[in-house]
């Protein structure tokens, strides 16, 4: 992936993308939020983080594209503000799914606070790389437990 595929993914997860017609916007990490959206899509997650792998140098800099910061604070801002919060906009989602988007965008703002201040890919990616390192064993642990 190119930066700039890079920075147009996030303009979608974000819902920031002007091309509301793109499946991508409406199937991306915020426009499943929405009340009417589905499951939540982890791949949609990882794009994300994959995505500011590729910019983390852009995010280091000493000169960064607003758009880039905005896309990316856009995707915890509003996953916090509509299903976390109170009142919030999407009830539909069950406490183990909040969990899971609150654990995803601790882990992307977490990146992002790191990568803007400077720190080494190795400590800005640590809680990403564990997670995907969690992840392969509990599937590998459930094809285990269906082939007995």
């Amino acid at each position: 992936m190119t930066k700039n595929e890079a920075q147009e993914v996030l303009s979608f997860h974000s819902c920031r993308n002007t091309n509301v017609n793109d499946p991508r916007w409406e199937y991306g990490f915020v426009g499943r939020l929405r009340p009417s959206s589905g499951e939540l899509n982890e791949d949609n997650f990882i794009q994300i983080m994959e995505s500011i792998r590729i910019l983390r140098h852009d995010l280091a800099s000493e000169v960064i594209d607003k758009n880039l910061v905005y896309d990316i604070i856009s995707i915890i801002r509003l996953t916090r503000t509509w299903v976390v919060s109170p009142g919030g906009l999407n009830n539909n989602l069950n406490e183990h799914d909040q969990e899971k988007l609150l654990l995803w965008v601790e882990i992307i703002e977490k990146t992002l606070f790191y990568l803007l201040d400077g720190a080494d890919e190795e400590i800005a990616f640590q809680d990403y790389d564990c997670y995907l390192q969690d992840s392969s064993e509990q599937l590998l642990k459930a094809e285990l437990l269906r082939a007995i």
